[in-house]
């Protein structure tokens, strides 16, 4: 048997660089690893099955789910003859923007890698992630990192160190496909200027806090200006600054202490169903005892 910690993350700046022909859009982001997580065991079974059951029910828990892609995947390439389990401690929303799945994947990815000897690099486990999702080459390496290309392409950069993290997921949910099917190029290279990447490589933490921004936030507003009313509400309650995760529906606010946190906390949690208090952490899916 196999524990793992499957870490969530915010993009504290998020900019669409243009499309493929494929569809594939070309992004320039920086992602970031927070405590909240997913808890992920893995258990070898006799017969030649993948198992899944996770404690949250709206989760699938056939082919649709990213673990069971990604045991699959791996159970095809190399040839794997035996069977697995595997329970999913879901903590953390889904479809909210905070690679809930694809940490998951990468975590299983580690797994199967420890648990099957199979010895892959992390450049192997990336290549087999990406087939399932673009977040998931970040989720395989975590922390702080500069993420390119259609997501493929990750670089680590100075950790950004943040302890007062509120997550607020409002009550509906944003498909990732649908929300960048429908980002007008008008909005590509919106932010080409920004310079949060240069605040964090100074460790100038509190000018990259101000600095966080993302692109897909163009299109969740015009379906749900209700995100605008999460953002107007923690900038009251004191917050630096308060945008959207990926493509949402989840939103995060940094705040300077934590009482301020823990005011906007109760707030929030008047109004919304699913708040959270998290921090920064410097890893992605790791191993537990």
């Amino acid at each position: 048997m196999l524990k793992l910690y499957s870490y969530g993350k915010i993009n504290l700046f998020l900019d669409v660089e243009g499309r493929l022909n494929n569809g594939y859009h070309l992004i320039k982001s920086i992602m970031q690893s927070i405590d909240l997580h997913d808890e992920i065991v893995l258990n070898p079974i006799k017969e030649n099955r993948i198992i899944i059951e996770c404690s949250d029910t709206s989760i699938p828990t056939n082919e649709n789910n990213t673990c069971y892609k990604a045991a699959r995947l791996i159970k095809e390439t190399y040839s794997i003859n035996t069977g697995i389990h595997i329970y999913i401690q879901k903590n953390i929303p889904s479809e909210a923007g905070l690679a809930g799945g694809s940490g998951n994947a990468a975590a299983v990815i580690k797994g199967f890698n420890n648990l099957w000897n199979l010895n892959l690099s992390l450049h192997e486990m990336q290549v087999i992630g990406l087939k399932i999702g673009a977040d998931i080459p970040f989720c395989l390496v975590g922390g702080t990192c500069l993420a390119e290309g259609i997501g493929d392409k990750v670089t680590e950069i100075n950790d950004f160190l943040w302890d007062n993290i509120l997550i607020i997921k409002p009550d509906f949910s944003m498909s990732t496909a649908f929300v960048y099917k429908n980002l007008s190029p008008m909005y590509y290279n919106l932010y080409k200027d920004n310079r949060i990447l240069d605040y964090i490589v100074e460790g100038n933490y509190e000018e990259a806090a101000i600095c966080v921004a993302n692109t897909l936030e163009k299109v969740v507003e015009k379906i749900h200006p209700e995100i605008n009313h999460v953002k107007e509400l923690m900038i009251n309650k004191g917050a630096l600054s308060c945008i959207m995760t990926g493509s949402g529906s989840a939103l995060f606010a940094l705040f300077n202490n934590e009482a301020e946190m823990d005011e906007a906390y109760i707030a929030a949690k008047n109004i919304f169903p699913k708040v959270y208090k998290t921090r920064t952490v410097k890893t992605g899916a790791i191993f537990c005892d």
